[in-house]
């Protein structure tokens, strides 16, 4: 407790919170939290004068039931709808829905928080793999949702993922084609974003490659995807793998790696198991979840069950252990947790 340094002051308005003005402060008193009771540091800011403490800096921050968040990820990636989740743990659905606006977030922000570290010890360099998953929110033929999704071949280290739209299916019946228009009264008519999508995969991977190395790709063969990896990375690849869909979904398949993790996905994330009631109703929900999975996948889950102590993102050298769930839902901001725990 007595260890924390506060890095600014989290009042807003005031002028040491951007860090334009170097944070003075002192300590003033302890109080018992009432949610946990832990003993919490306060301090007092010489510049605004407001009082703030180290809570203010944690993610559980003016939660009333921290000691369910470990359990609540433990849920959001073990297939397990917001319903039941809340029967298991005894709490409100709406508390659920909240955690995980919460959570998305802030996991985001530490997967982006690494692959900053990554980029400045050299980048990323070795083989990647890369997929389209299709899903949908709330209507399974009138809106469909790409979630495009870039790996690290070797660890299955999740880089990067979008969500886009898709265009209404085809063959539609009456009655679906009658509410597709109602949808397209209320709010205009549904494009495809895949493209877009795709390019935001491949610019990532390009922010965080290995700039000496030359560009290693496996992914299947729509037409669409040569052109924007050329874009983006010229001829600066040495293969550029692209194996039909078609070809048998076994361990020899050279698209194994990522069909593996497309399959993760739907096996553990409740929102994208196929006709089922629990697909999303927002896509911004979604969005939401699969970053929760992506830092559960990349640095709490053992990279292979071969390895139980080892991450991808630790078999990488991005970490330097494997990660509990409390320790990555602790901070709002990465660079809280001390340099001997990263």
């Amino acid at each position: 407790m007595s260890a924390f340094v506060p890095p600014f002051c989290p009042i807003q308005l005031c002028t040491a919170h951007s860090g334009g003005v170097p944070l003075r402060y002192y300590r003033d008193g302890t109080y018992a939290r009432a949610a946990d009771g832990r003993r919490v540091q306060r301090f007092r800011c010489r510049s605004c004068g407001r009082r703030f403490s180290s809570q203010s800096f944690r993610l559980d921050y003016r939660q009333q039931k921290p000691r369910i968040n470990a359990q609540l990820l433990g849920c959001f990636v073990s297939k397990v709808t917001h319903r039941q989740t809340a029967r298991i743990l005894r709490i409100d659905r709406k508390t659920v829905q909240r955690r995980l606006r919460c959570f998305g977030p802030s996991l985001r922000g530490w997967h982006a928080h690494f692959l900053a570290r990554a980029r400045q010890c050299g980048g990323l360099s070795g083989a990647f793999s890369f997929d389209e998953l299709e899903t949908f929110e709330h209507d399974r033929r009138l809106q469909p949702v790409t979630v495009p999704v870039m790996i690290h071949r070797a660890t299955r280290f999740v880089v990067h993922l979008e969500t886009a739209d898709l265009p209404a299916r085809g063959g539609l019946s009456a009655m679906d084609t009658a509410r597709k228009h109602a949808l397209e009264k209320r709010h205009g008519r549904r494009k495809s974003g895949s493209t877009r999508a795709v390019e935001a995969c491949i610019l990532a991977l390009k922010n965080v490659h290995a700039p000496r190395e030359l560009l290693q790709l496996v992914m299947d063969r729509k037409s669409s995807y040569p052109p924007i990896v050329r874009r983006h990375f010229g001829n600066r690849f040495a293969a550029l793998i692209r194996e039909s869909s078609t070809t048998p979904r076994n361990p020899l398949n050279p698209l194994f790696p990522i069909n593996h993790t497309l399959a993760m996905l739907r096996d553990q994330v409740s929102r994208l198991v196929r006709r089922s009631w629990a697909a999303s109703k927002k896509q911004t929900e979604l969005v939401h979840h699969l970053w929760i999975f992506v830092a559960w996948r990349n640095y709490i889950r053992p990279m292979f069950n071969r390895t139980p102590m080892i991450s991808s993102a630790a078999a990488l050298g991005l970490t330097n252990r494997r990660y509990r769930p409390a320790e990555l839902l602790r901070w709002k901001w990465p660079d809280l947790m001390p340099a001997s725990s990263i």
